[in-house]
């Protein structure tokens, strides 16, 4: 889970992230349950039982919608057109979205009528992606040689 975290908070372009509960007797109570159901039961969403479903750039067709109306075509392609790689159940209450659009993330519950900003989730997300020390700086990168092929013509690929 921290890899995809990491890959969230670092990427560059505009991405998604839907995390489902996982399976198995600590989330058996919580699955598909609103956030009232949930404070009812003195809970809230905890991100160490969620996992990751689909982690995606975010599809063009969404850039310059509001947050909601790309929370609702998100939750739209994944209960009528889900991606082929997506292994997760079609997207319903319980399920988190996040999103990152124009370099803000922000997190959603899916609840019974629409979704639910998960400020707290949020900043669990981004402290459970920088608990880890960065692998950059320990990494060296090998050095090679200028290439003779690397003229006047010859353009720099954009790695982003």
């Amino acid at each position: 889970m921290q890899d995809v975290l990491e890959r969230f908070f670092a990427a560059e372009s505009n991405v998604y992230l839907i995390l489902q509960l996982k399976s198995g007797p600590e989330t058996r109570n919580e699955q598909f349950e609103s956030l009232d159901r949930l404070a009812q039961m003195g809970k809230k969403p905890d991100l160490m039982h969620y996992e990751n479903a689909y982690f995606a750039n975010t599809p063009a067709y969404l850039h310059g919608m509001d947050t909601a109306e790309a929370l609702e075509e998100l939750y739209m392609q994944f209960n009528l057109y889900r991606p082929p790689d997506f292994k997760g159940h079609s997207l319903s209450v319980s399920d988190v979205i996040a999103l990152k659009l124009d370099g803000h993330a922000c997190a959603f519950f899916v609840d019974r009528i629409g979704f639910k900003e998960l400020p707290e989730f949020l900043e669990k997300m981004k402290e459970t992606a920088c608990s880890r020390p960065s692998l950059k700086g320990q990494l060296k990168r090998p050095e090679r040689p200028d290439s003779p092929a690397k003229g006047k013509n010859h353009r720099e690929r954009d790695t982003r």
